[in-house]
């Protein structure tokens, strides 16, 4: 019987990329010029070149990357360098699924922002609608929350689109019925989320954020989804 093929390492690193995004959504990583392109429903939200990760950036979410001393992708074309709006992707992602779906998720919400009809609407004048929103415009609440410690464009957004539109709101339902109501409208929203809500609440960055406080959130928010059947607690 003939031995399947070993795959390269380029394609092992792919595949790793690709199993290691689990949490955040089924993707794919299509050969292209030498990497991979990682894509979720259709579009493109992440590369791999070199075995080395990369997530999409645009002008709302650059200065994450930047912040972090994300490195810009580059390559060699006709004697200069060249450089894409993909970011190097923390090293800790390959340990943490959850921040690998977070991370994930930022660059994917930067590519279906780019999409050709979204760029056409904001050309026009309007704001194109993300996937499941309402008939009403997120965008000042989007920006109240981001002003808060740890809520990013992702996360804020994600409260938006899941009814919380204002710091007042959030604090008013807390952080753990308002990772609730966002996981009902974001089934794969990362246990991360819960920590950052808790650290804008308190003031305090995710990664302060004790063992003992997330115990006491992982308790909380298993008491609150225990008699919702079909909610995932993890």
């Amino acid at each position: 019987m003939p031995r399947a093929p070993i795959p390269s390492r380029k394609q092992a690193f792919a595949d790793q990329v690709v199993e290691q995004m689990a949490l955040f959504a089924p993707v794919q990583a299509k050969p292209m010029f030498g990497g991979h392109g990682v894509y979720r429903d259709g579009l493109m939200f992440a590369l791999i070149a070199d075995e080395q990760l990369y997530f999409k950036a645009d002008d709302h979410t650059q200065a994450v990357f930047e912040r972090e001393g994300l490195m810009p992708f580059t390559y060699e074309s006709k004697g200069k360098t060249a450089t894409l709006r993909y970011h190097h992707a923390p090293s800790e992602v390959f340990d943490d699924p959850e921040r690998m779906a977070w991370w994930a998720h930022l660059a994917y919400e930067c590519a279906v922002r780019n999409r050709p009809a979204a760029r056409k609407a904001a050309k026009l004048g309007g704001q194109a609608a993300p996937k499941g929103a309402g008939s009403s415009s997120p965008g000042r609440g989007t920006a109240s929350l981001q002003a808060l410690p740890n809520l990013g464009p992702a996360f804020a957004g994600m409260l938006v689109q899941a009814g919380i539109r204002s710091e007042s709101a959030l604090r008013k339902a807390g952080a753990v019925t308002a990772f609730v109501r966002v996981r009902a409208a974001f089934p794969e929203a990362p246990l991360q989320l819960l920590w950052a809500l808790e650290g804008a609440l308190s003031g305090r960055a995710s990664q302060d954020v004790s063992e003992a406080d997330r115990t006491s959130l992982l308790m909380a928010l298993e008491d609150v989804t225990r008699h919702q059947p079909g909610r995932p607690d993890r």
